[in-house]
């Protein structure tokens, strides 16, 4: 029995066609932004197990994973773009210190993004998470940045830590 390919059947089998190429598109990033992803995922592998117990360890790691970078403008962007989203992550929980660290690093990754030439979009787009929430996140902390917090060395028996002032 022959196929027989009608105007309407062909318009589908178009449109199917073409579908199933553009999201090909959009899921292959261009290579700075594969760059930045990769230096990213190096730093949260390499630092962020430090946020949970020590929140200046993991800020330290990551200076110095910076550091590294070899005078690479897009893997130092993604160190620091890390930096930034992986304190956010913990501000939502209210961790002690990750507001100033975001903070830390959010004024570091704009001056690297500002040399790169990458808009905020693109950038988010190398590290994987709700991007409308990040940025509007972003926006609000620029607007209203985080006041320095003083911090005392508090001991409680023989176990001594760092506590902020009251």
């Amino acid at each position: 029995m022959p196929i027989v390919i009608t105007n309407s059947s062909a318009t589908v089998l178009l449109v199917v066609t073409l579908l199933g190429q553009v999201p090909c598109a959009w899921a292959k990033p261009d290579a700075r932004q594969q760059t930045i992803s990769d230096a990213a995922a190096t730093a949260k592998e390499q630092c962020y197990k430090h946020m949970y117990r020590d929140s200046n360890a993991y800020a330290q790691c990551l200076r110095d994973l910076r550091h590294t970078q070899n005078g690479s403008s897009l893997k130092k962007l993604g160190v620091e773009y890390f930096a930034y989203v992986g304190a956010l992550s913990y501000m939502r929980v209210g961790h002690m210190n990750a507001e100033q660290i975001a903070a830390e690093f959010l004024k570091d990754y704009r001056l690297t993004q500002k040399k790169v030439g990458i808009s905020d979009a693109d950038l988010c787009s190398t590290i994987p998470g709700d991007c409308t929430v990040r940025m509007a996140q972003t926006h609000e902390m620029e607007a209203t940045p985080p006041k320095p917090v003083g911090v005392r060395v508090q001991c409680i028996g023989r176990v001594c830590s760092m506590a902020p002032v009251p």
